[in-house]
């Protein structure tokens, strides 16, 4: 299609350059010649081998979508500028979106402040209710169909699915389209599906800028759907000041889902709040869910992304090369090193430019905004989500991490939980022993393993093939369990124990 480029379109649309193709066409970056502006445009393109009356339905379904989303005049809807045919198939001309999508931000910098995903979420249920209202059903709200821009807005793309109220010739009888970790129940077992539907995706989408993923995700897709029609979201991992709205919009039957009016009041509260766990000032923040979760933020990255009229499109315009550190400030300020900086005595052999000798700390003080504080070691690399944060050595060859555990207080079943969940992703762990302990005062657990970690390796930061020795331990303080797990690979354990002790113990809460 490369050779497309600078054909005319209606004689007004020019084709500048391809940006991505999918299963229904492909997406340009066009000029509008008669208003001199930027486009996005999509070109239809149907599968091979439909008869001509598919291929004439298909088409006609294409139109309807565009015409759909056209009737959405909302500031967090894409415009849909005009439909043409040219060449016997519709070309649809959008507005071009150089914004990266919910899911982009929290894969490459973590989880979103709680703030800000209770803003977003109030964009987004403003853009439903406007859709709802004109009688159309969006079928496939989640985070990589919402954009987020610069200045704060978010805007819900991707109508691909859409569906007027009552139109049942857009779907075949049977067919669940969308994503499956994010669609409704009703959807699921076939029941008839309205703006509640639309409202569960909603979120079941807030839930996944806390942690990365969707509550229902068990990497298969019939697994996903069985676990969304029969279980519970875990909301551990979620800060509280999120649980209401969350749990009023993740209730399995539609007629017991809080409405939207009360849904934007609880979002516009949290919005409104200073929570304990919002709008962290660090210079990298990760996805938040535990270890298990953690992704290693990568080098920033200019995005391109383009909607249009049920397609979008991701085009790298810029990207470091892989494996590149991303240059970041100290996650905070140091105080009360373990060892003073000292000056050495002259020398006996003068020299034309003495200068003094600085001796690095092996540890340095870092203080939480939730509280707590731990000696984090010198030079390792910094990272922060909303409940967990942790350090890596630059060699990635030891890791040092601290999990949140919120509504819990029981230090034996946190553990049990993180041992559940490194086990369904390192290989050969060998449990090394489980002991109580007392941490300043308070009861504690810890529990010391190897384990090996696996191809495509989670955490992130994990080398496939690597053995590495760790010890993790639990601890309650109030309504908060905390794990603080300390590892590395199994060659370097014994020479690093002195210094795994000291930070370990040095776990402090509201100090």
């Amino acid at each position: 299609m490369v050779s497309d480029s600078n054909r005319l379109i209606a004689g007004r649309y020019q084709l500048l350059r391809e940006l991505g193709r999918g299963g229904m066409g492909v997406v340009w970056e066009g000029g509008d010649t008669l208003l001199n502006r930027q486009v996005a445009i999509k070109e239809v393109l149907l599968p091979d081998g439909l008869s001509p009356g598919d291929q004439e339905r298909q088409l006609l379904r294409t139109a309807r979508e565009a015409r759909m989303a056209a009737k959405l005049n909302h500031p967090s809807v894409v415009a849909v500028y005009d439909v043409v045919e040219e060449g016997g198939r519709p070309w649809i001309v959008m507005e071009l979106l150089r914004h990266p999508s919910v899911e982009e931000v929290v894969l490459t910098t973590g989880a979103l402040p709680v703030r800000q995903a209770a803003d977003v979420g109030r964009q987004v249920l403003s853009a439903l209710n406007a859709a709802h209202q004109a009688g159309i059903l969006h079928r496939d709200v989640k985070p990589s169909n919402i954009l987020l821009a610069d200045d704060g807005r978010a805007v819900l793309t991707d109508f691909g699915i859409a569906t007027a109220e009552g139109d049942a010739s857009l779907t075949k009888t049977g067919m669940v389209t969308g994503s499956p970790s994010f669609l409704a129940p009703e959807r699921v077992r076939a029941a008839e599906a309205g703006p509640a539907s639309d409202l569960w995706s909603l979120g079941a989408t807030l839930y996944a800028c806390m942690v990365g993923r969707s509550p229902f995700e068990r990497g298969d897709p019939m697994a996903t759907l069985n676990a969304l029609l029969s279980e519970e979201p875990d909301y551990r991992r979620i800060p509280p000041i999120m649980h209401p709205v969350l749990r009023g919009l993740l209730r399995k039957e539609p007629e017991d889902r809080v409405a939207a009016e009360e849904a934007d009041r609880l979002l516009a509260a949290i919005a409104a709040s200073r929570p304990a766990h919002a709008d962290r000032d660090v210079p990298e923040r990760k996805r938040s869910g535990g270890r298990g979760r953690a992704l290693l933020a990568a080098g920033a990255a200019a995005v391109l992304v383009v909607v249009a009229g049920g397609a979008i499109a991701y085009f790298r315009l810029a990207s470091p090369a892989e494996g590149t550190p991303k240059a970041i400030t100290q996650p905070a300020a140091a105080t009360s090193p373990l060892t003073p900086p000292t000056t050495p005595a002259p020398s006996a052999t003068p020299t034309p430019t003495p200068s003094a000798t600085r001796i690095v700390p092996a540890a340095r003080v870092w203080k939480s905004r939730d509280g707590w504080s731990i000696m984090r070691p010198t030079g390792w690399k910094g990272a922060l989500a909303e409940a967990y944060t942790e350090w890596t050595r630059r060699d990635g060859n030891a890791h040092l991490g601290v999990e949140a555990i919120y509504s819990n207080s029981d230090p034996n079943q946190a553990l049990r939980d993180s041992e559940e969940a490194l086990k369904s992703t390192a290989q050969d762990v060998v449990n090394r022993g489980r002991r109580t302990a007392v941490h300043q005062g308070v009861k504690a657990v810890e529990w010391e393993f190897s384990w090996t970690a696996g191809a495509g390796a989670d955490p992130r930061w994990a080398t496939p093939g690597t053995r590495y020795h760790e010890v993790r331990r639990a601890l309650t303080i109030g309504d908060t369990a905390y794990i603080v797990s300390w590892t590395v690979t199994e060659a370097q354990w014994l020479r690093n124990r002195g210094l795994m002790r000291q930070v370990i113990s040095s776990f402090t809460v509201g100090a």
